[in-house]
């Protein structure tokens, strides 16, 4: 059996081509946990999850990863703001977001990393982006992705490059 999806680069629907036969492997963007959950956590972990249901009920062993972003900048200021240490403030917001996606009837992902136990590899990443010309760090340590190495960016939104 044939399973389309929507193809949002080329607008039409297409056959859906897995990697490695009758398997598939899905990763979304999750929460950053530093607040409660809202109508767009909810938006998202539901269509990822009715995909990774559909795409299971039509045959595929699926792989579904959601990421749980446990340190940036608004949970540094949160943790400021409130006197709590991050690692309580984002296990709250996380234990929260679980339960809120739960009650929702929303399955828990196969996989669900923390940002905070891969930022060895978030680095290396980052690295390799600098080495390749593909990024840039501003005077204050901050790096930037450099969208004018990317000759397709903007091509899913329609974003001209300039803009």
């Amino acid at each position: 059996m044939d399973f389309f999806l929507y193809d949002s680069h080329t607008k039409q629907k297409r056959k859906f081509e897995p990697i490695e036969a009758g398997k598939a492997r899905i990763y979304v963007c999750g929460p950053t946990v530093y607040d409660y959950s809202h109508l767009g956590h909810a938006k998202s972990a539901l269509s990822f999850d009715l995909l990774a249901r559909t795409l299971r009920a039509a045959g595929f062993d699926v792989t579904f990863a959601r990421n749980i972003t446990d340190i940036d900048d608004k949970i540094i200021k949160k943790s400021f703001e409130t006197a709590t240490p991050i690692h309580d403030l984002t296990d709250f917001y996380t234990r929260n977001y679980r339960m809120e996606m739960k009650l929702l009837g929303i399955r828990d992902p196969d996989l669900e990393p923390k940002a905070t136990d891969n930022i060895d590899a978030m680095a290396e990443l980052v690295q390799t982006l600098l080495d390749k010309g593909h990024a840039y760090q501003m005077a204050n340590g901050d790096v930037y992705f450099d969208t004018a190495s990317d000759s397709a960016y903007g091509s899913l939104s329609g974003a001209m490059q300039e803009d």
